[in-house]
């Protein structure tokens, strides 16, 4: 590879990464009865992206993106499969990207963290989960965008909160 091919390579690699990055900004920048998840997923994905959360609860293995948030958020937030939680947070790794003309494949591992509203007890719980997205981009006249994504679950794990043993703090005084 000459000096301008790797200086190629290394502006794609980063447009993708910042692309998956977006998908991760997009869940937390749009919270609660925040809506606006769609316009940030549209600098992330195709139009036509097949997207496969089945392992996630999703019933099918082909859908949108535009179907994945309302599925997750429902109607602005109310009454998706995140209605139970009160608010969360995504932590991308760095990608694995492999790319080759106008295409592109990446293996990114995620760690999710969701906190439950609280109950009827006023105590909250919490959910965190690991992923593993495999992606294939394409290069489109707006940039790299993701064109397929399966979510492969690694593992899931919900707990309750307890209060701290030192007494010095619980979660519900935050």
């Amino acid at each position: 590879m000459n000096l301008e091919e790797k200086v190629k390579y290394l502006l794609d690699r980063q447009e993708i990464q910042d692309v998956i990055a977006l998908y991760s900004q997009g869940q937390d920048l749009h919270q609660g009865d925040d809506g606006n998840i769609a316009e940030q997923w549209s600098k992330v994905f195709t139009e036509d992206a097949v997207l496969d959360y089945s392992t996630g609860g999703y019933h099918s293995d082909k859908a949108t993106y535009r179907e994945i948030i309302a599925w997750m958020r429902g109607d602005r937030g109310n009454n998706g499969v995140m209605n139970v939680f009160s608010n969360w947070q995504h932590h991308m790794g760095i990608p694995n990207v492999s790319i080759d003309g106008d295409t592109a494949t990446a293996r990114t591992e995620m760690w999710c963290t969701h906190r439950a509203k609280p109950g009827e007890d006023g105590r909250t719980w919490y959910l965190d989960d690991a992923v593993m997205f495999h992606d294939k981009l394409v290069r489109t006249p707006d940039g790299w965008r993701i064109s397929y994504r399966y979510n492969g679950i690694l593992w899931i794990d919900a707990f309750p909160t307890i209060k701290d043993p030192s007494g010095v703090w619980d979660s519900t005084t935050f």
